[in-house]
C-alpha cells in the first residue's frame, strides 16, 4: 500500500460565536437590546451604556395600530424558516432555490405550486427544485410547504408514523369525508362504514394550517424602531432614537496594571466592548439601509394604500444591498415603522407577484387582495356578487383572476360566500 499526500482547496462557511451573536443582536427589538446591553454593562467595566429616556414618539404602546400587532418575543414564520434554510443547505444555489420557495409560502404554511417557474428562474432542472422542496417539508412544524390539505395531513401522519393504508385512502378522498359519504369511503378503504369515524378521528390530531401558529393579534408592546416621513417631497427614514440604547467604549485606565492575568482580562474585556460597539453600529446601519430600500420600492404604498403595493421579495432587497436574504429576514423580523398612516410592520411592505395584468405589468398579491376586498365592499348587499362575477369585474379592471382564486382570497380576507352574505343581509 502506497501513501500519498495531496493538496485540496475547499471553501467552507463557519459561524463563529461572535457571528452568531451579531445575528441575534440584529434581530433584537430596541427593548430587548436595552436589556442585553444592560447585562453587558454589568459584566464589562469598559462598556459605557446610555439607555433611552422616553417611550418613543410621545405615545404609549396602546396607541399603535393593531395592524402592527406582531409578536416581539418570538420569530416570524419567515424568520423561523430562514434559520432552518441556513442550517439545511450548504450550497448557495440550493439556498437560493429554498428562499424562492419560501417567497411562495402562505400565512397558513401552505405554498403555491409553481416549481417549474422556480426551476426556470434558477436555471436548474425541476427535479432539483422538487428535491429542495422535499427537504423543506421536513422543517418544523411538520406540514409546512404542503401544496394542499391532503399533502399537509399526509406529511404529519408520516411524521407520527400513523399513515396506514386506510388513513392514506381517507386523506386522498377528503371531499367525500366532508360530504359524509361514508359508504363510498368504506368501499375505497375496504372497511365497514362504521370504521370510517374511527379512522377520521386520527385526522383531528393534525394541524391543517401549521403556519398560523406564528400569527399574533395581540396589541404591540413596543413602539416602532423606525419612522418615515415625507420631507420636501421625498420620503425619509430615520431610526427612532428615543427608544434606541447606545454604548461607547471606556478605555481609560482605571489603575496601573502590572499583573499579567489582569492585563489579559483587560485586553479581553476591551476587545469584547469594541466588538459590541461595532455590532451595534452594524445593526443600526443594516436596519436603516433595509428600511430605506423598502420604502424606496414601496413609496406608492405609503401614498395610495394596499392597492398600490408592488411585488417585492427578500431577495430583491438583498440584491439591492448585497446582503443575504436571511439577513434581511432577521432585520425586518418584528420591526415596526411609524408612517403617516399609522404604525406598520416592515413585513407588510413585502408582497409576492400574482400575475400580469392586461398592460403587462406585474401585480402584487396584496394589491389583488385589496381589489377583491373593494369589489365586495361595493356590492349590493341584497344581491351579493358570486366569485365568478367578482372575477369578471376584476378582469374588466385589468386583473385576470380565476374563480377558485377569488374563493381562496375571500378566505384569506375572512369574507363569507355570496350565499352566506345574502343570509346575513336578510337577517339584518
Amino acid at each position: 500500500m502506497q501513501l500519498a499526500q495531496t493538496l485540496e482547496t475547499r471553501t467552507t462557511l463557519a459561524m463563529t460565536q461572535r457571528m452568531q451573536a451579531s445575528l441575534r443582536i440584529l434581530q433584537m427589538n430596541n427593548a430587548d437590546l436595552s436589556d442585553f446591553l444592560a447585562e453587558k454593562y454589568v459584566e464589562n467595566p469598559y462598556v459605557d451604556l446610555r439607555l433611552p429616556s422616553g417611550g418613543g414618539l410621545g405615545a404609549s404602546a396602546e396607541d399603535w395600530d393593531r395592524i402592527a400587532a406582531l409578536s416581539a418575543d418570538r420569530p416570524s414564520l419567515f424568520a423561523h424558516i430562514a434559520d432552518q434554510i441556513d442550517l439545511a443547505f450548504d450550497a448557495s444555489r440550493l439556498r437560493a432555490i429554498a428562499y424562492d420557495l419560501l417567497e411562495m409560502l402562505e400565512p397558513s404554511g401552505w405554498m403555491t405550486s409553481d416549481l417549474q417557474g422556480v426551476a426556470l428562474s434558477n436555471r436548474v432542472p425541476v427535479e432539483v427544485v422538487q428535491s429542495v422542496l422535499r427537504s423543506m417539508q421536513a422543517f418544523e412544524p411538520t406540514g409546512l410547504f404542503a401544496r394542499s390539505l391532503s399533502e399537509c395531513l399526509r406529511l404529519q401522519a408520516e411524521e407520527e408514523d400513523l399513515l396506514t393504508w386506510e388513513l392514506e385512502a381517507l386523506i386522498e378522498n377528503l371531499p367525500l369525508l366532508a360530504e359524509g359519504r361514508t359508504a363510498e369511503l368504506a368501499e375505497i378503504c375496504d372497511c365497514e362504514p362504521d370504521d370510517i369515524p374511527d379512522i377520521a378521528a386520527t385526522l383531528r390530531r393534525f394541524d391543517p394550517k401549521p403556519g398560523l401558529s406564528f400569527s399574533d393579534d395581540r396589541p404591540p408592546v413596543f413602539p416602532p424602531d423606525l419612522t418615515v416621513r415625507r420631507v420636501n417631497g421625498k420620503w425619509q427614514v430615520e431610526l427612532n432614537r428615543s427608544t434606541l440604547p447606545a454604548i461607547s467604549v471606556d478605555a481609560a485606565t482605571r489603575a496601573q496594571v502590572v499583573d499579567a492575568e489582569t492585563r489579559r482580562y483587560r485586553a479581553q474585556a476591551l476587545s469584547e466592548a469594541r466588538w459590541l460597539a461595532g455590532a451595534l453600529l452594524r445593526r443600526q446601519t443594516t436596519l436603516l439601509q433595509t428600511a430605506t430600500a423598502i420604502v424606496a420600492r414601496q413609496h406608492a404604498f405609503l401614498e395610495k394604500g394596499a392597492g398600490a403595493l408592488q411585488p417585492l421579495s427578500l431577495s430583491d432587497i438583498g440584491e439591492a444591498l448585497e446582503l443575504h436574504p436571511s439577513t434581511i429576514s432577521r432585520a425586518i423580523a418584528g420591526r415596526l415603522i411609524d408612517t403617516p398612516n399609522g404604525a406598520l410592520p416592515l413585513k407588510a411592505f413585502f408582497s409576492r407577484t400574482f400575475s400580469a395584468g392586461e398592460n403587462g405589468e406585474s401585480q402584487s398579491q396584496d394589491a389583488v387582495l385589496d381589489l377583491v376586498r373593494r369589489i365586495i365592499g361595493d356590492e349590493n348587499p341584497d344581491r351579493p356578487l358570486s366569485d365568478t362575477e367578482i372575477a369578471e369585474i376584476a378582469a374588466r379592471e385589468g386583473v385576470k383572476i380565476a374563480r377558485r382564486t377569488v374563493a381562496k382570497f375571500r378566505g384569506v380576507l375572512g369574507i363569507a360566500s355570496s350565499y352566506q352574505r345574502r343570509k346575513e343581509a336578510a337577517a339584518a
